[in-house]
């Protein structure tokens, strides 16, 4: 089998590691900030095209205020700490997600990200922000109607916020076993891996490991 051009992961564990090591939530997910720049490294190193990851989702406002501030504080710290950093690795930056209902701050770093990194092609960081993939359908909907679309099997891929890229690799760190209403219209023939691990302690070894994993398993797409 080829290898695989397009991960998706979701980020789970950054509280549980902050805990279990008696630090405020915000250092997990600062941790985790770390973690994802040496996947990101790794992915590119190891031919893959893109990777797209869980940041925020729509149903993370129902956390306690406290920690949803420190979220949306989050993506200026990566933006303020991180974002040279990407650049010399010639990474491009965008972002799916309910963007403009975003708190405006976090829409101006957002807007930094992308435009400072347009002409970057080597790498492909989707970030995702406010997104669920039930508002992801629907907003798939709403966008072919507008262009006086009529949606079918066919064509509905094309309006989703990942538009046709295939997934081949989803990948759920910190234990739980569930999809968590990420990218399901996307992810029909990806290949499922899950890990015990914590996203602040998911290295570049594990995954390599999945990386070589994938390339064992046999693909049929439904064939």
């Amino acid at each position: 089998m080829s290898g695989p051009k397009v991960a998706a992961i979701i980020m789970d564990g950054n509280r549980r590691w902050a805990k279990k090591n008696n630090l405020p939530s915000a250092s997990g997910h600062r941790k985790g900030i770390e973690t994802l720049i040496e996947i990101v490294k790794t992915a590119k190193e190891n031919s893959l095209e893109r990777l797209v990851v869980y940041a925020f989702s729509t149903e993370n406002w129902n956390r306690q205020d406290f920690e949803v501030n420190a979220l949306m504080n989050l993506i200026n710290f990566g933006v303020d700490v991180k974002l040279e950093e990407i650049k010399s690795n010639g990474i491009k930056l965008n972002f799916i997600g309910d963007i403009n209902s975003m708190p405006k701050k976090a829409q101006d770093g957002i807007s930094k990200c992308i435009k400072e990194t347009e002409d970057l092609n080597e790498f492909t960081l989707t970030v995702a922000l406010n997104y669920g993939a039930i508002w992801d359908m629907a907003n798939a909907i709403e966008a072919a109607r507008a262009k006086g679309i009529e949606l079918n099997q066919d064509n509905f891929l094309k309006y989703t916020q990942i538009g046709e890229s295939d997934i081949d690799i989803f990948i759920r760190t910190g234990g739980d076993m569930r999809l968590s209403n990420f990218l399901l219209p996307n992810i029909g023939y990806s290949e499922l891996f899950f890990t015990e691990k914590l996203w602040p302690e998911f290295n570049k070894d594990d995954f390599v490991n999945i990386l070589d994993e994938f390339k064992q398993r046999q693909r049929r797409f439904g064939k």
